[in-house]
């Protein structure tokens, strides 16, 4: 059988995604079936009937590793958050990386980051803030290939993060940080504050330096500049954080945190 004769003549669509993203060094249709499916014929037919599929990752990689390929069987993963330090920095870039080669996606939240402007003791004198990483997690995802494709990442902050307004701007310049996706962190607090129109508190404490650096807003101003940027560019999205810590499978484990979303959120 031929893929096209599985997904139907007229579904090019269909036949062109399984060519690009399932279908391994131009292996058959059959020969893809079996591997999926590792020959077993009862779930072969169920394929070919099309009562059930794998994910897609396992789509693509079920079996490669019979090859000696490094792959995995799941589509996305959240990397623990990058510490405010140059190490840990490039530690999650190498990270990112070596998911990435493997055909994951990853999810990363740089809250942790300290923002733009705060003392470091190096001959910097400052930080360049934590969005500008954004452009370094951006590139490596770029360059990694997953057989014709690049990675996806997802990138967050927090709603209380000095560094909010210009992670809500980024997107709109369209040659920075085009291979990942945005979301901010929203709390009930922002959202509370929003509603009365009160102002509200960026803040951040940098551990090395026990530096305090403060920004006030306008809440029902951020959010505006918020909705307005999605509406123009689809991002960033909204990730409701205290409903997502607390509506959860381990929310009743306490050694259990959250740390951020990945793309398939």
């Amino acid at each position: 059988m031929k893929v096209q004769e599985w997904l139907g003549e007229n579904n090019k669509l269909g036949i062109d995604i399984w060519n690009k993203k399932y279908c391994n060094n131009n292996e058959s249709f059959d020969e893809w079936l079996d591997r999926v499916s590792n020959k077993n014929i009862e779930l072969k037919q169920l394929i070919l009937d099309k009562k059930f599929l794998f994910g897609g990752r396992i789509l693509s990689n079920r079996g490669l590793n019979k090859n000696g390929e490094k792959v995995t069987y799941s589509n996305c993963y959240v990397v623990t958050p990058p510490e405010d330090s140059i190490e840990s920095i490039f530690n999650c870039a190498g990270k990112l990386a070596r998911t990435f080669s493997y055909g994951g996606g990853c999810g990363i939240d740089i809250s942790k980051l300290a923002p733009r402007g705060a003392k470091v003791n190096n001959t910097a004198k400052e930080t360049s803030g934590a969005v500008s990483f954004m452009d370094l997690y951006s590139m490596v995802t770029g360059l990694i290939g997953q057989n014709g494709r690049r990675g996806a990442l997802m990138i967050s902050i927090d709603c209380n993060h000095p560094d909010l307004e210009e992670f809500i701007d980024i997107k709109s310049d369209l040659n920075r940080v085009t291979k990942a996706n945005i979301s901010i962190k929203i709390t009930k607090e922002f959202m509370e504050a929003v509603k009365k129109d009160e102002m509200f508190d960026l803040t951040f404490i940098r551990k090395e330096t026990n530096e305090k650096v403060i920004k006030t807003v306008k809440a029902k101003e951020l959010f505006t500049k918020i909705a307005k940027m999605n509406w123009d560019f689809a991002e960033p999205g909204f990730l409701y954080w205290d409903r997502i810590k607390s509506w959860n499978l381990l929310s009743n484990t306490k050694e259990f945190e959250y740390a951020g979303t990945n793309p398939c959120a």
